[in-house]
């Protein structure tokens, strides 16, 4: 991502915390940010595309420093799961996402509301998937129980040490509920105590945007591939593409004439038109 529209998130990004999504004006943002309004269309469709981007790149950041954390560590380690947790919590803290989160809910837009719905189940499906690594197969069945309660047991803990001003460290805070969650494991593995289904989260996320996912992800890994042998031309032209790909809304026209630069053309061309089709 050029260092001008990272300018322009940032930019869009404050007034949205300082403002609310609603009253912040796209010209308040070229404002802010110093650039034309044509300079701003050329990088994004409208206002609400562009808090789409920046919900987009929050979960990517997430979705990054948490693989760091697990690097060269086995996945049934709870002290790495402890600290994925706590990554969230410091990203949602840096960015003020929960801001930005009431600044959505106040509008009337029901696709950002949906986006922000998703977003929550999104990270309560990250913690069922981390559960049953954690704590093994048996847990399958009830694992959608355990990352409610795990999830709710932080935020609401959290919440009450924020608004009574306890100091008490988040980390202290996941180990707890931690510890609390392997004693309910055991528990309703036990007794067989299951609540909800264990699908009942994948068929929250409508198949299209599973398939999409996974679709987008697979070009992602294919570009990372290629510019680690590309030159600086090629790589130039492959971050430019990658970053356009993982918009919310690709600009067709811009990929076409970037992949027509492009060395390996061939390699790229189904995935890219596959991506561009959904």
């Amino acid at each position: 991502m050029n260092e001008r529209k990272k300018q322009v998130m940032k930019a869009a990004h404050d007034l949205f915390v300082e403002k609310g999504f609603v009253k912040t004006s796209v010209q308040d943002i070229l404002d802010k940010s110093g650039i034309s309004k044509g300079t701003f269309y050329n990088y994004f469709p409208s206002k609400k595309e562009l808090l789409i981007s920046i919900f987009e790149k929050i979960n990517m950041e997430t979705e990054q420093r948490r693989m760091e954390v697990l690097a060269g560590r086995p996945v049934d380690d709870q002290k790495a799961f402890i600290e994925q947790i706590k990554v969230k919590m410091e990203i949602s803290k840096e960015n003020k996402l929960f801001a930005l989160f009431h600044g959505v809910l106040v509008s009337e837009d029901e696709d950002l509301k949906k986006i922000v719905q998703q977003h929550h189940f999104d990270e309560l499906r990250w913690i069922q998937k981390r559960i049953v690594e954690v704590f093994g197969e048996q847990v399958r069945p009830y694992s959608v129980d355990l990352a409610i309660l795990l999830y709710g047991m932080v935020q609401n803990t959290i919440h009450f040490a924020v608004h009574t001003e306890a100091e008490v460290e988040i980390s202290h805070i996941i180990s707890y509920a931690m510890r609390r969650l392997k004693t309910i494991a055991s528990d309703v593995v036990r007794t067989n105590d299951q609540l909800f289904q264990l699908d009942l989260l994948k068929r929250l996320e409508p198949e299209s945007s599973l398939k999409r996912k996974e679709k987008k992800a697979a070009l992602i890994k294919k570009i990372g591939l290629l510019e680690q042998t590309a030159n600086e031309e090629q790589k130039e032209l492959l971050s430019f593409l990658k970053d356009e790909l993982q918009s919310s809304v690709p600009r067709r026209s811009l990929v076409q004439a970037v992949l027509s630069h492009l060395d390996k053309k061939k390699e790229l061309e189904e995935l890219v038109n596959d991506v561009l089709e959904e």
